[in-house]
């Protein structure tokens, strides 16, 4: 298993989209049971997107299939986002060629 990076983008009126955002996010973590190892939400000219970091596409799979999440999605009016997941080929800095602190 190698950790993928989701990316999400609602489009519409970005700070419409992030105010819903802020009430359904509670709504999600309550409803799923996989959780991103990164989460990210930034609003954008075109909407909301969303960059979370999953251990897995598998992981990822089973939080976005859950039907409980689209619901959410829907009672918010942020549903069917787009949806791209790319491999992660590197996650963090490597700390032991770079000092934490200068």
């Amino acid at each position: 298993m190698s950790a993928v990076m989701a990316v999400l983008d609602f489009h519409g009126d970005s700070a419409e989209l992030a105010a819903l955002y802020d009430t359904a996010v509670h709504k999600v973590v309550a409803v799923s049971s996989a959780r991103p190892l990164i989460h990210l939400a930034i609003p954008v000219d075109a909407g909301l997107t969303v960059y979370d970091v999953w251990d897995s596409e598998e992981v990822f799979r089973s939080f976005y299939d859950n039907r409980e999440f689209h619901d959410v999605l829907e009672q918010f009016g942020m549903a069917n986002p787009t949806v791209d997941v790319h491999p992660v080929h590197n996650l963090g800095w490597p700390v032991s060629a770079v000092p934490l602190y200068r």
